[in-house]
């Protein structure tokens, strides 16, 4: 088994930490939080004090990481992966980045002799689907990683696909949410339980926003970096966005008003605002 190397230990770092420890996997850690380190340490995985060392280690590397710019300088750095990265190792980035930072890093890899795929994920009941952007060569070297971390993968297209592909899978679950927030809030007004479109019409409507309890996982803050890059592509691809540029917009109203930390059915509070004099 490939010996692997893992950076980035958070909610989705640490699940995928556990998937390659059961299935028996080397694996070598890095992360800014030591008790977060500890964790995965303690389970059996070996720490490493920066990219470069964890690279050495490592023959397919893992990133799961907050942001393109975090992932730019992980990669890029005087310590970072690429000052030792060698020809045949691989570099799996499940972050969710703009399309353009995979592309850089692909060219940057490639003039290594390296491989490097852009694999954003998302969830649904079954568990991570994975999304994966680059050449039929990388992905084949990433498949058996991708098949220990995820129920569901695909290669969807060249780097760059599966973050373009993440975007509009986050304005599909943004948007959708939106509109059920809007229609909880309407149905208060009209004397109805608003239970009713989740019990009786079968929407499939976040517990959240009938409960209104947003804590837990920063992934309003997450998601609303999302849509902004969303809104990144669409501007640089002039591509007219009009309904996930006005949700973007409530994302940003609730981060401000809100709680960054909250869940992303923390907008309800949006609606609540816009209707708290009627």
């Amino acid at each position: 088994m490939k010996k692997i190397g893992l950076i980035g230990l958070g909610n989705i770092g640490s699940f995928y930490a556990d998937k390659l420890l059961e299935a028996g996997y080397t694996l070598t850690v890095l992360d800014v939080d030591n008790d977060k380190l500890k964790a995965v340490v303690d389970k059996g995985a070996k720490a490493a004090t920066s990219a470069a060392e964890l690279t050495e280690a490592s023959e397919i590397i893992i990133l799961s990481l907050p942001n393109s710019e975090i992932v730019e300088y992980v990669m890029t750095s005087s310590n970072g992966i690429l000052s030792v990265l060698k020809e045949g190792q691989l570099v799996i980035d499940t972050s969710t980045c703009l399309p353009k930072t995979a592309v850089l890093l692909e060219k940057l890899c490639a003039e290594k002799k390296a491989g490097f795929v852009d694999s954003p994920l998302t969830r649904r009941g079954q568990g991570q689907i994975l999304m994966v952007g680059g050449t039929q060569e990388s992905f084949d070297m990433a498949e058996e990683v991708l098949d220990c971390i995820s129920y569901k993968y695909k290669l969807v297209g060249p780097c760059g696909s599966g973050q373009y592909l993440k975007m509009i899978n986050q304005a599909i679950m943004a948007n959708c949410l939106a509109a059920h927030a809007e229609a909880v809030e309407l149905a208060k007004h009209c004397g109805l339980d608003p239970k009713l479109l989740k019990d009786h019409l079968d929407f499939d409507i976040h517990d959240a926003l009938y409960t209104e309890e947003y804590e837990g996982g920063s992934n309003l803050a997450i998601h609303y970096k999302d849509l902004g890059y969303l809104n990144d592509i669409a501007h640089d691809l002039c591509v007219n966005i009009p309904i996930s540029a006005l949700v973007h917009e409530i994302f940003k109203t609730t981060k401000i008003y809100g709680d960054p930390s909250w869940i992303q059915a923390g907008i309800q509070t949006y609606y609540h605002r816009l209707n708290s004099d009627k």
